[in-house]
């Protein structure tokens, strides 16, 4: 009886050890191959891969892999299951706050967004981006006190922090205190990271403090810089037009046009030049056109950019 049951009892270990075996080895196939279709963007492929794969191994990297790969197809909704789970599996690491607090910005869900920064600052005080994630939800939420004092936070925490220092500014301007926006505006430009938007805030002061010379170099720099920042030529046009150098304004316009002709915000901008110089055909012709733009335009707003939705997440680098 002792050496049936011995031998009995082998064959069970030896066929449970041969099914752990060929599980393992379905989960690698089904992970590599879809990694490997990631790469060469067969995402429906991939995704199916990843998905069947964790079926099989409660698996952190395939949950990350998948959680990339829905934000990098827009499915930003669908993205937060694998990485909730990512939390929950292991909740003391502070990247799952933070990309989960990206998504949730991208979803516009401002109090998720600052409930996952406020786990991140929690679990890592020092932690520069948790402060501006937190200060990007306040001041999507218009509170401008709590905001810039997280984007303080942050600024103490790392000095040549361009982002929050951008945003701080852009905060301040709100506020109307111009010096102190002016201040950071200047801390952007001498760091040379989010070099337009600093010039571009610094522009605004400028106007603000009625310095018109000055915010018109700072525009005109930018388009130097990049000929196809929309923001810029907007800027410019409308500070044209303020000082009723309305056949600047159009002119500007025509160059923002001929840049991007799908610009909506120019023929709205341009319309409005020319009702002011007393062309009325042109003017219509030109809010018709800017009418229809934006219409199209937002039926193409409802599928979500990828290159956005990935500007500042990057979970397998977590």
């Amino acid at each position: 009886m002792g050496l049936l049951s011995s031998l009995f009892k082998s064959k069970k270990n030896n066929s449970v050890e041969e099914q752990e075996i060929k599980a393992q080895k379905e989960f690698d196939i089904l992970k590599y191959d879809g990694i490997r279709a990631y790469r060469m963007r067969r995402f429906d492929y991939a995704q199916k891969c990843f998905e069947e794969a964790i079926k099989l191994q409660d698996d952190y990297e395939t949950y990350g892999h998948l959680a990339q790969l829905l934000v990098e197809k827009g499915d930003l909704q669908g993205a937060l299951t694998p990485l909730l789970h990512m939390a929950k599996s292991e909740p003391t690491i502070v990247t799952n706050y933070i990309t989960l607090a990206n998504v949730y910005f991208l979803l516009e869900d401002y109090f998720a967004m600052a409930d996952k920064a406020q786990l991140a600052i929690h679990l890592e005080p020092t932690n520069p981006q948790a402060y501006y994630l937190k200060g990007k939800a306040a001041n999507a939420l218009n509170n401008d006190g709590e905001a810039i004092s997280l984007f303080s936070k942050a600024i103490e925490l790392q000095a040549d922090y361009a982002e929050a220092l951008l945003l701080r500014g852009q905060t301040y301007l709100h506020k109307g205190q111009l010096e102190a926006a002016l201040k950071d505006a200047e801390a952007v430009i001498a760091s040379e990271n989010e070099l337009e938007s600093g010039l571009l805030l610094h522009g605004a002061v400028k106007e603000a403090q009625q310095e018109i010379t000055e915010a018109e170099v700072d525009y005109l720099r930018v388009l130097e810089i990049d000929p196809f920042c929309q923001q810029a030529y907007l800027n410019l046009g409308k500070l044209y037009i303020q000082q009723q150098r309305v056949e600047d304004a159009i002119g500007t316009m025509n160059d923002a046009i001929e840049m991007s002709p799908v610009f909506s915000e120019a023929y709205a901008l341009r319309a409005e030049a020319k009702k002011l110089l007393g062309d009325a055909e042109g003017a219509a012709k030109d809010a018709t056109a800017a009418a229809n733009l934006k219409a199209a335009g937002e039926v193409k707003t409802e599928i979500v950019d990828p290159a956005a939705s990935i500007k500042e997440i990057d979970i397998m680098h977590l």
